[in-house]
């Protein structure tokens, strides 16, 4: 990125150089000079766009509150069927199956169901055990068959390694599930 820059500085000191003319007699602008300066202007106005190409984040790989997980089709205290397939979202990452590798800012989605805590500690691998449902192909949807009673289901995003992208990254419902 710095050199980038560096590159541009140069470039746009260099063609601001023009040689040793005699002096100027009048205050007339050639056509020289004229085009030197739309150079110079063109030239900075260049890197100034790549500077901010370069520093500013995308919207995929932004951090801040908008980062979140939520459940678009089920809210807490709904009541659902003992088979029920819940729909989840993220935003301000990417989704992305666990098989294309670690990327920044990317992964994808797991269901905790009735675990001890509201969310996996940020790091932390998420065990593959019948608690733990891993959706690492990027899907946006898992059908859960559930025993009737009240249940805790935590959606959890993670990188590709599974490790937890913690609290920001996590959302609890809890759902009744009746008997059909």
């Amino acid at each position: 990125m710095k050199a980038i820059l560096a590159l541009f500085a140069y470039v746009a000191s260099a063609s601001a150089f023009t040689p040793m003319a005699r002096p100027v007699r009048s205050l007339k602008m050639s056509a020289h000079t004229d085009q030197n300066s739309r150079r110079q202007f063109l030239v900075t106005s260049a890197a100034a766009t790549v500077a901010a190409t370069f520093t500013t984040a995308p919207a995929a790989y932004a951090k801040g509150p908008k980062n979140s997980v939520y459940f678009s089709n089920v809210k807490d205290g709904d009541t659902v069927p003992r088979k029920f397939t819940y729909q989840f979202e993220v935003t301000g990452y990417e989704l992305a199956p666990a098989a294309a590798g670690l990327k920044e800012a990317s992964g994808h989605h797991h269901l905790v169901i009735d675990g001890s805590k509201a969310f996996v500690k940020k790091g932390e691998a998420i065990p593959f055990d019948a608690t733990h449902k891993h959706f690492g192909k990027a899907q946006t949807e898992g059908e859960l068959e559930l025993e009737p009673g009240k249940h805790k289901i935590t959606l959890q995003f993670a990188n590709a390694f599974h490790q937890s992208y913690g609290k920001e990254l996590a959302a609890t419902i809890t759902v009744n599930v009746k008997d059909a």
